[in-house]
């Protein structure tokens, strides 16, 4: 477990902050408030540009709901913009969330709206017809045009994007951090983090209840996020009544309130065709079938903006992403307390 203990604690006057940040300034090293654009259009204007080095972003959903979708996507985006990412994941092989990006760099939209590329589907398709072939799996993909495309664009931040497939049962927040640390020492000076899924991370305090392990681990992330000047967005799971509930909100998230405390940023996601009211909506099969495409964002705590917003993505599941050009929910939703802008 990552030690959050301090043996000691320095005071500094505002006439000592304000000398350091004048001087931090004519080094050009003033980055507190540099901004990590997500890449999702929809959430960076609803979070004052983007993350920022310190900030917590907890992201929660259903099963299904794509929470791994959207949080490959905005590390994707933000490694085209130059930012080191690590993404630690629990649940995927590292090489089925590099398929996922080949996938998702070969969509191209057509001016009618049509999506072309390669489907997830297929690239597997691709590959177990490349096993065993003389020329390999690079040639074989290198011969489709969407999946050349998508390695060609790929080259451009492959070096900064780094998977790594954790252990439940050994990778613990000490991992992470000597990680992230190492990272740091080699030059990294914009550092993206991902946790997939924060649940998941090792504890050896098994006398703990899992609310009490879940909140060491989320203060120890937090922790991690603010000495290392990292931003880092956490997937986290829900509990049993919220898998059952028809609106899945951050008080079902599972295992403690020190969730909604420690996090920058809470975003839960719901399939839409579920949280429509239907006392308010005609909800015909056709509307039903329409909205099934489509997840709704709740950012439920927001220190970067206004929270209780919705917003809606449109599913692009084929090619593991979203539509990153979505925009607010038109339609009144189920326990509806958040505000439709």
């Amino acid at each position: 477990m990552l030690n959050t203990k301090a043996t000691s604690i320095t005071t500094f006057s505002l006439h000592e902050l304000m000398d350091d940040l004048h001087r931090r300034s004519l080094q050009g090293n003033l980055t507190a408030s540099e901004c990590y654009p997500t890449g999702i259009r929809a959430l960076d204007r609803r979070i004052a540009g983007g993350l920022r080095k310190g900030n917590l972003f907890l992201l929660g959903g259903g099963e299904g709901a794509g929470k791994t979708t959207f949080a490959l996507q905005i590390a994707r985006n933000m490694a085209i913009e130059g930012v080191d990412v690590i993404y630690i994941c629990y649940e995927h092989s590292e090489e089925e969330l590099m398929l996922r990006l080949i996938s998702m760099e070969s969509a191209r939209k057509l001016p009618n709206g049509d999506v072309v590329g390669l489907r997830l589907s297929d690239l597997y398709d691709e590959l177990r017809s490349a096993n065993r072939s003389p020329s390999g799996a690079l040639a074989k993909l290198e011969g489709d045009q969407y999946a050349r495309l998508a390695l060609e664009k790929m080259e451009g931040y492959a070096s900064r994007f780094r998977i790594a497939k954790a252990s439940s049962s050994s990778t613990d927040l000490d991992v992470i951090s000597r990680l992230v640390d190492e990272h740091i020492a080699n030059g990294s000076k914009r550092l993206f983090l991902v946790i997939d899924y924060l649940q998941k991370i090792y504890s050896n305090e098994r006398a703990l209840s899992e609310e009490d392990r879940t909140g060491k681990v989320v203060e120890g992330l937090k922790d991690l996020a603010l000495s290392r000047e990292v931003p880092i967005l956490a997937i986290v799971a829900a509990d049993k009544e919220g898998i059952r509930a028809r609106r899945l909100r951050s008080y079902h998230l599972r295992g403690s309130s020190a969730l909604l405390y420690e996090a920058d940023l809470i975003i839960v996601m719901n399939e839409k065709s579920r949280i429509v009211s239907r006392q308010a909506v005609d909800l015909t099969a056709y509307k039903a079938i329409q909205m099934s495409g489509w997840v709704v964002f709740s950012i439920e705590k927001n220190r970067l903006g206004r929270d209780l917003v919705d917003f809606q993505l449109k599913k692009m599941f084929n090619f593991s992403m979203f539509d990153p050009s979505g925009d607010a929910v038109p339609e009144p939703l189920v326990d509806d307390t958040v505000h439709i802008e």
